[in-house]
């Protein structure tokens, strides 16, 4: 836990190598987050092989309950559950603060030198760099869409606020 019992969260964003065994050494900010709030077990995975999903384990048993809890699945689950377990791999960091991921992700993922860690509050994504640019960087973030983002936020925050 963090300061005063706290989970430590994961933001921003760093750039990473992978080395020449298929390693990536975790940013100082995310390892420490990572070893203070949640251990060193963690699940990798992806819905497409075009990006990596870093969960701590205990993030990922979170899901998993959820998941679990759903006595009828939609097929869209179905398949959301057999893409998560063909990519899934669970995993430790090693005492150096470095992952291994996995060659099929690796490849499918395209992660070689340029790799963009990005912190998702309790979990991490990893991606090619221009790949996630090409997919999220063109363009501007609509008024639109902030004003959706507001919304979400205040109705939760007002949901919470009831408990």
């Amino acid at each position: 836990m963090g300061q005063n019992g706290m989970k430590k969260h994961f933001r921003g964003s760093y750039i990473a190598k992978i080395d020449d065994r298929g390693r990536v050494k975790i940013p100082a900010q995310y390892l420490s987050a990572l070893e203070q709030s949640f251990g060193k077990e963690v699940y990798l995975t992806s819905i497409n092989g075009d990006h990596i999903l870093f969960y701590p384990m205990q993030i990922w048993e979170e899901i998993e309950r959820k998941i679990a809890r759903i006595p009828v699945r939609d097929p869209d689950l179905e398949e959301y559950i057999s893409r998560i377990s063909f990519w899934g791999s669970e995993t430790e960091i090693d005492p150096k603060g470095r992952i291994l991921i996995p060659s099929d992700l690796r490849e499918s993922s395209k992660l070689e030198n340029n790799l963009l860690i990005l912190g998702k509050i309790d979990y991490l994504v990893i991606w090619n760099k221009e790949a996630f640019a090409a997919k999220y960087m063109g363009g501007q973030f609509s008024d639109e869409k902030m004003q959706k983002i507001s919304r979400l936020l205040n109705e939760f925050s007002s949901l919470s606020s009831h408990e």
